[in-house]
């Protein structure tokens, strides 16, 4: 019989602190960022007010050491996991427009050089926080997630780069992207890789979902760049695998805030909306559904908030991430499904979010590397 024991026993009580920060961003999700998912994505892009207004959080800042422009803050992962479901609960692309620069900041923090952190982490507190963009998922399917569709070629201190990376977001206005490619022996790193260096080349991209925010696939064919690029500097290798279980964590709660934010909207109209004078979720197939999307996003819940309180105890959680993120990924398109199907006809027009949260929800099973915990 499998046993389900760990090392340590583990609390998802949340803190006073944890609590007052997930009620900040819930209402700043609620107040600035649902009102104006529509018009990113008709625009296909934030405004720049709301930009000022995500960056403004400081999510960013909190995490980048003093002695680069930030506030130096070490944050846990069950507080991570928090933050991007409070966001996404206002809008998923709204919310990975800082949960992915979010993401490039806390790799650089963690695993650069001390050059390379120097060079492109005081950016984040003073500029753009779009200068890195984030290259991580693959262009095309491999039989093992955690290789990279791009292959880097190593010969002493040249590394020549081939292959495809799409789902960049925020890529044509980056300065250097964070790329994750595969040598011959199938190790898995990161490199730091100019916007203009030759044999570099932007398509613009667009997808049924998340289109609140600009995303392009980035072709690199033989794209020549020094060892010394590779994040950490020459001799440093990366726990890739370690890297990718965060990520789906951390896509997970930004499901999870979207699934909430179906549930809530769904319960109220079928309470109100009235068929053959009584409301409709008297009708048991109606209330079994909502049952069914309470215990599923309940489910989800609990398995983030297990996976992140166990990374921050220092277990492995490659197993919980990967049940998480497999669980967020089905029964979040589940959800999203139900929600379009429960408002009948009105669930297929714009009058109501529940397609754009089924559209976005769609995403989750695709973008891995779009937040982290």
């Amino acid at each position: 019989m499998q046993d389900y024991n760990t090392e340590h026993s583990f609390d998802i009580t949340l803190s006073e602190e944890q609590q007052m920060t997930w009620d900040m961003l819930r209402k700043f999700a609620e107040t600035e960022l649902r009102p104006n998912a529509r018009k990113a994505e008709s625009d296909g892009r934030p405004t720049s007010e709301i930009i000022e207004k995500i960056q403004a959080l400081d999510l960013i800042s909190l995490i980048i050491p003093e002695e680069y422009g930030g506030i130096g803050m070490q944050q846990d992962s069950v507080s991570n996991v928090l933050a991007l479901e409070a966001l996404a609960y206002g809008d998923l692309s709204l919310a990975m427009t800082m949960s992915v620069p979010l993401l490039a900041a806390q790799i650089i923090s963690e695993h650069a050089s001390e050059d390379q952190k120097a060079e492109f982490l005081p950016q984040y507190s003073s500029g753009s926080i779009f200068h890195i963009g984030l290259a991580l998922n693959n262009a095309s399917l491999a039989t093992d997630p955690y290789q990279s569709s791009v292959l880097a070629e190593e010969s002493g201190e040249e590394v020549i780069l081939n292959g495809a990376k799409t789902g960049v977001a925020y890529a044509e206005e980056a300065n250097t992207f964070l790329v994750s490619a595969s040598n011959e022996s199938g190790e898995c790193n990161l490199y730091f890789i100019d916007k203009n260096q030759e044999g570099v080349e932007l398509k613009g991209k667009q997808y049924m979902g998340l289109k609140g925010m600009p995303f392009s696939q980035i072709n690199f064919s033989n794209c020549k760049i020094n060892s010394s690029q590779k994040v950490g500097g020459h001799n440093y290798s990366i726990n890739f695998q370690a890297l990718m279980d965060s990520s789906r964590v951390g896509m997970s709660a930004l499901a999870l805030g979207v699934c909430q934010a179906v549930l809530d909207y769904v319960v109220p109209y079928t309470n109100e909306r009235v068929a053959f004078d009584e409301p409709i979720s008297n009708r048991q197939s109606v209330a079994f559904m909502v049952a069914d999307m309470a215990i599923e996003t309940e489910a989800l819940r609990l398995m983030i908030y297990k996976a992140a309180a166990l990374k921050d105890l220092g277990e492995d959680i490659h197993k919980h991430a990967s049940l998480t993120y497999r669980f967020a990924s089905h029964h979040g398109m589940k959800i999203g499904t139900d929600g379009v199907q429960l408002l009948g006809g009105h669930g297929f027009t714009h009058e109501h979010p529940v397609e754009l949260w089924y559209r976005n929800l769609r995403a989750i099973g695709i973008f891995e590397a779009g937040a982290g915990i």
